[in-house]
């Protein structure tokens, strides 16, 4: 079983939010069973850079909605997106060191990152798209 699976309740009714959501679900499950079965660090790292690049490339496409629709939480939003790509950074330096215990985090990770994200920042801006159209 998937530790994070894409169902109705991560989507947020925006198609392009929810294709890049669905792919970052894809990228935790693979990462999250990659320390489960003790792949090669190697691995866990790349998938762990995977995550960090795509989403990177979300967040930018994100804040460029929350500008052109003047999303007036815009600057909290993207607060939170620093927040978490600093932490994913953070994460996957101590998984590379080596660092006792930092598998756990990784197994982890995905809670905050999907979860609270979409489920709360995320689902607020996709509404206010929807009203903006």
């Amino acid at each position: 079983m998937e530790w994070i699976a894409w169902d109705n309740v991560l989507a947020t009714g925006h198609a392009a939010l929810d294709r890049d959501h669905q792919h970052l679900v894809v990228l935790f499950a693979q990462l999250t069973a990659g320390v489960k079965e003790r792949k090669d660090r190697t691995v866990c790292a790349d998938l762990l850079g995977s995550i960090i690049g795509h989403s990177k490339a979300h967040f930018e496409a994100e804040e460029k909605l929350m500008a052109e629709h003047a999303f007036p939480k815009a600057d909290r939003h993207t607060s939170e997106h620093a927040r978490l790509i600093a932490q994913a950074i953070r994460f996957k330096a101590k998984f590379e060191a080596g660092i006792p215990g930092s598998h756990i985090d990784l197994i982890h990770f995905p809670e905050d990152w999907l979860t609270f994200h979409i489920l709360s920042a995320d689902k607020e801006l996709a509404d206010f798209l929807s009203a903006a159209a």
